[in-house]
């Protein structure tokens, strides 16, 4: 595979092999290429994985298309795969088993499943929702939707068909993905509603499966100690996630799909964009002397992500379930969700005696000391000072590993 930085100068003295196509990759924008024929036509193109599956993608030909251009829309391509949404939806769909195949009448239809709920992402949740609420969107309609009826005209999706999905979640043990699937779709079939692709949606009356419950769980140290030790068993990349969310107190989406450019090590501080965390806010998250050593241990595989997914480095690491069953069987620790790692450093923070406008600060919550106009006027960030609890929050981990290691 020849790699090279594309320029219009390479570009333009690119000479065809008159034997066989030749393809040049760019080195800066992983998988965006050019294609010259045995004729000389010269044409852009783009590899990602879709569902685990790769996929080639034609975006034009040079010099009619521009380098420029074509880099725009191989990464407005790339983010719509970043977000479960295949930026070709309309072609080589392939029909599940069982699955009726569509008419080419039926395939071409505006009304197609795969491509209403691409439509959606793309016209809904990209443009009014937070980028990780959209990419969570995007996967549970795909997971629960897409995979199912790929090429189904949605006028023909009824409720019982909603309610055998649901049933299913529920009977595999996982009420609270059968609340959320029900949450995502009927925000869906809603949105087809208001467009005028449906008259009235199917999951019109539909209750939630299950209550929904609070989570209490908080890990004790003696779990704790278990658990950290038992991710290094489980190796990379979990592992490491593992760790990095019991020294930042954040969210498992956000240090699943932490960003290179959203690190300085000199700093020793991670700096969320808004569009990257739930709070809608720019967030700063100290980085302790673990936590740097950890990131500095990586193996960078990407570009783009700190922690990308086994199949293309231009997506997130994303295989938590696979990984969290086998950390339990390591550790002989059960009964908790990565979650609730979040829950037990703000826990033992509170127990250190640190104030609870530090931890909120910590943990970017909206709510509490922040909420309503104190939220609007403080806007004093207390680096320093979650700097320092995190530090106090390292050294308790530590005590509780020498601890474990003496017994």
């Amino acid at each position: 595979m020849t790699k090279s930085t594309l320029t219009d100068v390479k570009l333009r003295n690119l000479k065809p092999d008159g034997r066989a196509r030749i393809e040049i990759w760019d080195s800066q924008l992983p998988g965006f290429g050019v294609r010259v024929s045995q004729t000389g036509t010269k044409s852009f193109i783009l590899l990602y994985r879709m569902f685990g599956r790769p996929r080639r993608m034609t975006l034009g030909r040079y010099p009619k298309l521009s380098l420029a251009e074509a880099r725009v829309a191989a990464r407005e391509a790339m983010n719509a795969v970043a977000n479960d949404v295949d930026p070709q939806a309309d072609t080589k769909i392939k029909v599940k088993p069982g699955e009726p195949a569509p008419s080419k009448t039926e395939t071409r239809s505006k009304h197609r499943l795969d491509k209403v709920i691409a439509e959606f992402v793309i016209k809904h949740c990209q443009r009014n929702n937070r980028a990780s609420t959209a990419h969570e969107t995007a996967r549970v309609l795909n997971a629960h939707l897409t995979s199912q009826w790929p090429a189904r005209d949605i006028r023909k999706i009824e409720k019982s068909d909603i309610h055998g999905l649901l049933d299913d979640l529920v009977e595999a043990g996982k009420p609270s993905a059968a609340n959320h699937a029900l949450a995502a779709i009927r925000k869906f079939f809603n949105w087809c509603v208001e467009r005028g692709y449906i008259d009235t949606s199917p999951c019109l009356g539909i209750k939630s499966p299950t209550k929904a419950v609070s989570r209490s769980r908080v890990l004790n140290d003696q779990e704790l100690a278990k658990i950290w030790q038992a991710s290094f068993e489980v190796g990379a990349p979990f592992g490491s996630i593992v760790r990095l969310l019991l020294t930042t107190g954040q969210r498992r989406s956000e240090v699943g799909s932490l960003r290179w450019e959203n690190i300085d090590m000199d700093e020793a501080l991670w700096t969320l964009p808004a569009e990257h965390n739930k709070s809608g806010r720019i967030h700063s998250v100290p980085l302790t002397k673990i936590a740097l050593a950890e990131l500095k241990s990586v193996s960078k595989s990407s570009e783009i992500f700190v922690f990308p997914s086994l199949r293309s480095p231009t997506r997130c690491f994303s295989g938590f379930s696979k990984c969290k069953i086998r950390l339990d069987a390591l550790s002989g620790v059960t009964d908790w969700t990565l979650h609730d790692l979040r829950r037990t450093v703000a826990t033992g923070l509170a127990s250190m005696k640190v104030p609870p406008y530090i931890v909120e600060k910590l943990l970017n919550h909206s709510s509490g000391s922040f909420s309503g106009v104190a939220g609007v006027y403080n806007r004093f960030e207390y680096r320093e000072e979650i700097r320092d609890a995190l530090h106090s929050w390292e050294q308790h981990i530590t005590n509780l590993l020498a601890q474990e290691e003496a017994l």
